[in-house]
C-alpha cells in the first residue's frame, strides 16, 4: 500500500470518499499489471509461499 500511497494517494485531496476509493483502486490496477511488484513485496516482508502438500487420497 505504500506505493499507492506516494503515488495515487499522494496529495489527493478528493471532495468525496468515491474519489479516494477510485485512486486506490487504480494503485491497485497498477500494482496487479506488474507481475514483479506483488512478488517483490513478499520478498520485503521476508516471507515465502509453499504449495500446500496434497496427498493423493484427497
Amino acid at each position: 500500500m505504500v506505493l499507492v500511497k506516494k503515488r495515487e494517494l499522494a496529495n489527493l485531496a478528493g471532495d468525496h470518499l468515491a474519489d479516494v476509493a477510485d485512486a486506490t483502486g487504480q494503485g491497485i490496477q497498477r500494482i496487479n499489471t506488474n507481475p514483479h511488484l506483488p512478488w517483490s513485496f513478499l520478498t520485503h516482508t521476508g516471507l515465502t509461499i509453499h504449495p500446500p502438500n496434497l496427498r493423493k487420497d484427497q
